[in-house]
């Protein structure tokens, strides 16, 4: 039996991993044909074409990776950290995100003993990841991605409460849309539309009451991150956030208390 749960969390872990690996390019990619000025060399179709079938290959000299090199967490390290062929520095935030997903994995098997939750978890926070990249580089939340984090958002919950939101998860989605509603109506130049789309619908995936260790964790990182980050005589007023970017690890935040505690 002891065997046979190894094997979970052994597997479990490399899918995982590999989960994150796709996120993690899914969201650069996005940025590179979207966000950069390469967007306009391709439609709109042909852009997701590339995203989605173009082989790993390094950014700088375009060589396609060997499929050893892609092995989650341990492919890093097989090519001590740079391209084999021109010889650039790979960002070790690769293999970081790759093992932060299987530990994750790890977690949410161990606190709820429920594999299609466990598992079901790890596209959720892919697309959550995307949303995080986007936001931290561009300042821009990416919006048609949102529907897919509700989407398996959604499935996640189901898979681990076995039944739908109900009346209070719909009063926090309710509140907290009138709250940032109002708060970017009066103060637009302090908030973002998409913070105004995206935090309703991460407190509402949330649910009650674990809606408030999202928002509280999402500020509390993001007021600590400006205040460390800030250059010298700039008040954390008039620094930029990119609070999408904050609210995806406020949301892992509820989600592991709420795994850990039901």
């Amino acid at each position: 039996m002891l065997s046979i749960y190894f094997l979970f969390y052994f597997y479990g872990f490399l899918i995982a991993a590999s989960f994150a690996s796709f996120y993690t390019t899914l969201g650069e990619r996005i940025l590179k044909y979207f966000y950069s000025p390469i967007r306009k060399k391709y439609g709109f179709k042909e852009k997701w074409k590339i995203i989605f079938t173009k082989p790993s290959a390094c950014e700088s000299c375009n060589t396609n990776v060997k499929a050893i090199h892609l092995f989650p967490v341990l492919g890093y390290f097989i090519t001590s950290g740079k391209c084999k062929a021109c010889g650039v520095k790979i960002s070790p935030h690769y293999p970081w995100i790759e093992f932060i997903f299987g530990i994750l994995f790890c977690l949410f098997f161990y606190a709820s003993g429920n594999l299609l939750f466990s598992f079901c978890i790890l596209p959720f926070f892919g697309h959550v990841l995307v949303s995080m990249i986007t936001d931290y580089r561009k300042f821009s939340l990416d919006y048609e991605n949102l529907p897919f984090i509700i989407l398996f958002g959604m499935a996640a919950n189901y898979f681990f409460y076995n039944e739908f939101p109900d009346l209070f998860d719909y009063a926090v989605l309710g509140g907290f849309v009138a709250f940032y509603l109002i708060l970017w109506l009066l103060y637009p130049k302090g908030i973002g539309l998409g913070d105004v789309i995206f935090a309703p619908a991460f407190a509402f995936l949330s649910g009650h009451p674990y809606w408030m260790v999202f928002l509280n964790s999402s500020y509390i990182l993001a007021v600590s991150w400006a205040f460390l980050t800030r250059k010298k005589g700039e008040t954390i007023h008039n620094k930029p956030i990119p609070m999408g970017f904050f609210f995806g690890f406020g949301i892992l935040l509820s989600f592991i208390a709420k795994a850990f505690n039901y």
